[in-house]
């Protein structure tokens, strides 16, 4: 069983959202880090990679429900961490390729450390 963490560019994003969004988020985050051991790959291990390069490579995103979830870690550290949520993502916007979007989430990335286990988030 693993742990995710979030940052406080995440919590921010997620405290905007309505409360069943916020609770299918954190919900489905948490199963996906507890299903994943040091031994075992989980959900969060085999995402589908990102075209990030450079700082950003070690990012990973997974989709739940119309919200894009990035984060970093794996089950080799029995630890991940929610960096960035994209929510209602439309097509166009904050791409991947979009270098406003790329600057926005290594500030993300480098921004105060984790605030608290996901499982710790308020509703």
């Amino acid at each position: 069983m693993c742990s995710i963490n979030i940052n406080n560019s995440a919590d921010e994003t997620l405290r905007c959202l309505s409360l069943k969004d916020r609770e299918m988020i954190v919900k489905r985050l948490s199963h996906f880090a507890e299903e994943a051991s040091l031994e075992n790959r989980g959900a969060l291990d085999i995402s589908p990679p990102t075209r990030f390069t450079g700082d950003l490579k070690p990012v990973k995103k997974i989709r739940i429900g119309r919200h894009r979830v990035y984060y970093t870690g794996s089950h080799t550290q029995c630890t991940y961490n929610a960096v960035h949520i994209k929510k209602f993502k439309k097509s166009g916007v904050d791409d991947e390729d979009d270098k406003r979007f790329q600057k926005a989430l290594i500030k993300a990335m480098q921004g105060p450390n984790i605030v608290n286990s996901i499982g710790q988030i308020s509703m």
